[in-house]
């Protein structure tokens, strides 16, 4: 099972820069933002990697699972929570060439969001950090010169440790649905 998700991975991260990228038509060298969605908070970076592909990192609050329901709970807070994103714009070519808007990386993207939720910020008695491994399509969008928005979605598999040891398999999904601003 290692050996296979070992695989996925690589194809999934390395695949994209083997495309080759038309000229003139290129994702930002780097984008600095905060965005906000359902009950979540992120601090963003975007890392131009090649014509077509960035890494993103973020930081954030969102709540999981395994916390919504002790959400209103006083000894249960959010998670903190690490994320990073390697995207590749696919689209960011076409609308070029059709003169259209490019700027902040606005372009359909696939991706593969890999989430670290640090369960060791929860007050509760039981402790549990997960990990998330979610492929996701989606696409980025500008309201003017600096706000912007992502819709899309995705979903993988998430590996729960507790602070007893044990260890959960499970579906993650990854709703994206943003608003922003880009400094």
């Amino acid at each position: 099972m290692s050996k296979k998700i070992s695989l996925f991975l690589s194809i999934v991260l390395f695949l994209p820069f083997a495309l080759q990228a038309q000229e003139g038509a290129s994702v930002e060298k780097s984008i600095f933002g905060i965005q906000a969605g359902i009950m979540s908070v992120w601090v963003n970076n975007e890392m131009k990697l090649s014509n077509t592909i960035a890494l993103r990192s973020e930081v954030g609050f969102y709540p999981t699972n395994w916390n919504i329901g002790n959400f209103y709970r006083e000894e249960s807070i959010i998670p903190l929570v690490f994320a990073v994103e390697p995207r590749y714009y696919f689209d960011i070519k076409k609308r070029h060439s059709k003169g259209l808007y490019t700027a902040n990386n606005t372009s359909a993207f696939i991706s593969l969001k890999i989430r670290y939720h640090a369960g060791w910020l929860m007050l509760s008695g039981e402790q549990s950090s997960d990990i998330e491994i979610m492929p996701t399509y989606a696409a980025r969008g500008n309201i003017g010169k600096h706000f912007n928005f992502e819709m899309g979605g995705g979903g993988g598999y998430r590996y729960t440790f507790t602070s007893n040891e044990k260890v959960k398999h499970g579906w993650a999904f990854n709703i994206v649905l943003r608003i922003g601003y880009t400094f």
